[in-house]
């Protein structure tokens, strides 16, 4: 009997670990096989664990239906007189919408800032913070993540079921290597039902809360984009000004070997032409 016991529940749990997170109802099937008594019981709770599942997956898909999940992302690119007081603002206007500075890049001609805001408030947030420069690009992105998101939430409600299966078939294992092999493959489940919420929370914060980053430069730190013939002038004399640099450059990195190497060269240079001069009386 003892014998009959552990291979019963070995036999489902080798069957969960194949499936991989696929549906239970094989892994039952062979536990009950192996061990009516261990699962009978158990029975009631599981189908109730399967139809909490199924209505929390309905759920889900009924609000996906009703309401798109939606990344929003903006960039804004502001020409300001005064950096540091326009940074200022930025960061107390997206804290005033509830949101909060994510990121700071400061530069000697501007800084970068990125900052995430609630999403039903991001045009607002876009309005205010255009009216503190001169805008001089603006633009927005979306990212429909509805699909990913229900086919997490409903991995996560299937990962969930699964996991508490596994707990009730430890509560009822009789021996230890029942025990090891239910513990082995309930960790497993665990792990991935872990990675499956964090992805879902992350997803679920950029839906929340969308992220505008927003450039600020001085005036005269803003290209300008000329075109015409005094355009064409300037670019090439900017392009001779810098190559003449460059050979100046290379010249002055050149000459101190060229004076070492000057000493032993006309050394032996006068050196030739003594003795040339010394053959020559001869002839």
């Amino acid at each position: 009997m003892g014998k009959r016991r552990l291979s019963g529940p070995l036999v489902a749990v080798v069957a969960l670990g194949l499936l991989g997170g696929c549906s239970s109802g094989a892994a039952d099937s062979a536990l009950s096989a192996g061990d009516s008594r261990a699962v009978a019981p158990a029975a009631p709770q599981e189908r109730s664990a399967s139809g909490n599942a199924d209505a929390t997956s309905d759920d889900t898909q009924r609000k996906a239906i009703g309401q798109r999940e939606v990344i929003r992302t903006a960039e804004l690119d502001l020409e300001v007189d005064d950096v540091e007081r326009v940074g200022g603002e930025v960061r107390r206007r997206s804290e005033g919408a509830g949101g909060y500075l994510q990121q700071e890049d400061a530069y000697r001609s501007g800084t970068t800032m990125t900052v995430r805001v609630p999403a039903e408030r991001l045009d607002q947030v876009l309005g205010e913070l255009s009216g503190l420069g001169r805008v001089t690009a603006r633009s927005q992105q979306t990212q429909d993540v509805t699909d990913q998101l229900v086919d997490t939430r409903s991995r996560i409600d299937s990962q969930r079921a699964s996991v508490q299966r596994l707990r009730v078939l430890m509560d009822r294992a009789a021996t230890v290597g029942e025990i090891v092999s239910i513990e082995s493959e309930l960790t497993s489940r665990e792990t991935e039902l872990d990675s499956l919420e964090r992805r879902a929370a992350a997803l679920s914060g950029q839906v929340e809360l969308a992220t505008v980053t927003v450039r600020l430069v001085r005036p005269n730190a803003v290209a300008v984009d000329d075109t015409g013939f005094l355009a064409g002038l300037f670019g090439g004399w900017r392009t001779l000004s810098s190559i003449g640099a460059f050979l100046l450059t290379a010249f002055g990195a050149i000459l101190p070997f060229a004076a070492v190497l000057a000493v032993p060269g006309t050394a032996a240079w006068l050196l030739r032409r003594r003795r040339k001069a010394l053959r020559s009386p001869s002839i």
